[in-house]
């Protein structure tokens, strides 16, 4: 990123975070666009990653001093290794804009042989979730939502 721009950490420091990192393999990689990615993260085996709608990974890369913010585009459910399926289906999914001034993004636009299969560490953040804390969506009648993207155009 140019000197005038805050970076993905410093843009969320108030944000919640989770206290755990998680290490996850760069398993598969989808061209949407001209201009998005999308990256599918395994979980290894017995590794649960626990997210809500709505929040996003901190992504970790070797070698790149700040960590890129990219929201998980994948459900909770598809996170979970559960009984019946295979230990190595858990995984995330990010949409990644294509952004060459932001490091961690112009990483994962690298071609695909550089970097599947690559080890990366997350943390899940953000608290603006679904459903929100402290509340029962079975008692909402009636929601609307809006779809936006972050970072996506």
């Amino acid at each position: 990123m140019n000197s005038g721009s805050a970076t993905h950490e410093d843009r969320t420091a108030s944000e919640q975070r989770g206290t755990s990192i998680y290490r996850v393999i760069l398993d598969r990689i989808e061209l949407v666009n001209e201009d998005v990615k999308l990256m599918r993260l395994r979980i290894p085996e017995r590794q649960q990653i626990e997210a809500s709608r709505g929040q996003w990974l901190d992504v970790h890369i070797d070698g790149l001093r700040q960590a890129g913010g990219f929201t998980i585009t994948s459900t909770p459910e598809e996170a979970e290794a559960s009984v019946g399926r295979d230990p190595e289906d858990g995984y995330l999914e990010l949409a990644i804009q294509k952004a060459p001034q932001n490091p961690p993004a112009a990483w994962l636009w690298r071609p695909e042989s550089e970097i599947l299969g690559s080890s990366l560490l997350v943390r899940v953040g953000g608290s603006f979730v679904w459903p929100p804390q402290g509340i029962d969506p079975r008692g909402i009648k009636r929601v609307v939502f809006v779809a936006g993207g972050v970072g996506i155009k």
